[in-house]
């Protein structure tokens, strides 16, 4: 028992000095960093005997679960192939240094990190190296670097989703920055959302029981103060029957005076609908082709709605057999749809190109009237001169 005392004391005044034991003093307060940058940490240390070392390590002492690293011994550094490298690689200098800076009895160990990362977020744990002691006797303080990283999307995210009207979809938005991002939905066109509200926090966006007027781009917007935030787009296709409207109910054209008359149609729906145009006659509805009678056309959609295709019918040259029911029919895999469209009789000519007519008639008129001006002023003047 005596002897075992003895050992003790003895081991205290190796690590002492007029009773006084190595101690880290103050605190190592935290580093927050953009990405690129340089972070540093202080460790203040009073008291170090000879033999003992202050060392920086990379996680913390008693964390089994993260994989730790030592990163010096009191100015040397520990870590094989210590160059900076990154986005900003500073060419020679080192990934991490140590300046030892003597303020009186205390001595500071500055651990410096070059062009930061998201890996080099994180705790980080300055220690009292001493020999014959239990290193969970050693003194100890934690130390954190936060570094900032603006938001990034993950690249497994499907960017496009197809359903049928009824359907349910959960749109995903997974994103990594530090801090975390926060996440917010919204629509491109700026209309509500299907919940009723024009923006949606958080990663999931649940859209249910879906109808046509969900179809459209939904941005995912991740942001989390680090310039710049991130974006991203789904799309969201609906499957649905078509549906065809015309843009006149009615069209009038006068006959037998080579007029034509033009007969137009909407038609929308996903996957994008087959149309035709049919005409009736004798009480049956015939299908109509391009030739001598007919020029169907098939319009730019970049004008109209999403999905929205404007087609036209040209009958030219209207003759009395014409003035009947025609039919704009649209089909895809889930239905089939038309509207009717009646081409009726008119004393006149119907339609824009009719202008050229009341135009050329005017001119007419004009060159007429000059022509008579020109001839008074003419005999105006011949009797001036014979006078």
């Amino acid at each position: 028992m005596y002897q075992t005392a003895v050992c003790l004391l003895v081991g205290l005044l190796a690590i002492s000095v007029n009773g006084q034991l190595p101690e880290i003093v103050g605190e190592i307060f935290p580093e927050v960093k953009p990405v690129g940058s340089t972070g540093y940490l202080n460790c203040t240390v009073v008291n170090q005997q000879e033999g003992q070392k202050v060392c920086w390590q990379k996680g913390k002492m008693d964390d089994s679960s993260i994989a730790t690293f030592d990163i010096s011994e009191d100015d040397r550094i520990l870590v094989a192939n210590n160059i900076a490298q990154g986005e900003r690689e500073d060419s020679g200098e080192p990934k991490y240094e140590i300046i030892v800076s003597k303020l009186g009895l205390r001595t500071r160990y500055t651990l410096i990190v070059r062009v930061l990362s998201d890996e080099d977020s994180g705790f980080y744990t300055c220690f009292i190296r001493q020999q014959n002691q239990n290193w969970e006797t050693w003194p100890s303080k934690l130390g954190e670097l936060m570094v900032q990283v603006a938001p990034v999307m993950s690249k497994i995210m499907e960017s496009v989703y197809e359903r049928a009207v009824g359907g349910n979809i959960t749109l995903a938005c997974l994103t990594f920055g530090n801090p975390a991002p926060n996440i917010t939905w919204k629509r491109e066109d700026g209309h509500r959302l299907p919940n009723g509200n024009f923006q949606s926090r958080g990663a999931n966006l649940s859209l249910i029981n879906l109808n046509k007027k969900d179809r459209g781009n939904y941005i995912c917007v991740a942001d989390n103060s680090v310039r710049p935030p991130a974006r991203f787009t789904v799309e969201v296709k609906i499957f649905y029957s078509p549906s065809c409207r015309a843009v006149q109910d009615t069209v009038g054209q006068a006959q037998n005076r080579r007029f034509n008359a033009k007969l137009e149609c909407i038609v929308e729906g996903y996957p994008t609908p087959s149309m035709h145009w049919e005409k009736l006659q004798n009480g049956r509805r015939m299908m109509i082709n391009d030739g001598d009678d007919y020029r169907t056309e098939k319009m730019s959609s970049a004008v109209t709605l999403i999905s929205d295709t404007w087609y036209a019918l040209k009958v030219k040259n209207v003759q009395a057999n014409d003035y009947t029911e025609y039919y704009c029919v649209a089909n895809n895999k889930y239905g089939t749809n038309y509207t009717t469209i009646k081409l009726f009789e008119t004393m006149e000519c119907q339609g824009p190109n009719c202008q050229s007519i009341r135009t050329g008639g005017s001119n007419a008129l004009c060159a007429c009237t000059l022509t008579l001006i020109s001839t008074f002023i003419s005999v105006l003047v011949l009797r001036f001169l014979n006078y």
